[in-house]
């Protein structure tokens, strides 16, 4: 009987790359070529992107709070006044106090719903209200008003009702109320 010969030892076949169905074992990544791509990159370039991307990040978030905050924020920077316009009218004799009145004639304008401008410092409209119902009241017809969203920090502000001629106030002055004008 023969002897068979001598076999080398079994040696597995190298990976096949995949089919084209997708069938197979998938590439193996070259993980020395990418660690080496971000290995050439020196740490002050980080450094350097990683603070622009904060920047740009925290800019974002200030613009979005700032466009969608600006309400809340400018209400926190405003305050309200409140005044009585006295139309001096010997015509309203008849009227007993108390009771509701409204201009007449020339001052047919003064009456619930006549609006009330300030005006800042430069001329510019800053808030609008508008005058109440008229009561009879011992000197005349008193038209109450409030005024809201006046926006703090100029040097003077004019109150005009309807188209009367304005009255100059400090903040202080009109911050504590009780305007009072009177039209004769």
């Amino acid at each position: 009987m023969a002897t068979p010969p001598e076999q080398p030892p079994s040696i597995p076949p190298p990976p096949q790359p995949p089919v084209s169905g997708g069938e197979g074992p998938a590439p193996a990544r070259n993980a020395p070529a990418d660690a080496l791509r971000w290995s050439r990159l020196s740490r002050p370039a980080i450094l350097a992107v990683g603070l622009a991307l904060g920047a740009a990040v925290t800019g974002g978030c200030w613009l979005i709070v700032s466009l969608s905050g600006g309400a809340a924020a400018s209400a926190e920077k405003t305050f309200g006044t409140s005044g009585t316009l006295t139309l001096a009218d010997s015509s309203l004799s008849f009227l007993e106090e108390g009771e509701g009145c409204t201009g007449l004639d020339g001052y047919s304008d003064i009456q619930r719903g006549a609006q009330v401008n300030v005006t800042g410092a430069d001329g510019t409209l800053v808030a609008t209200g508008e005058l109440e119902g008229g009561k009879k009241a011992a000197l005349g017809c008193e038209f109450p008003f409030t005024i809201e969203g006046i926006p703090q920090g100029s040097k003077f502000y004019t109150v005009e009702v309807s188209h009367r001629g304005g009255l100059t106030q400090t903040e202080d002055e009109l911050r504590s109320g009780g305007l009072t004008f009177t039209l004769v």
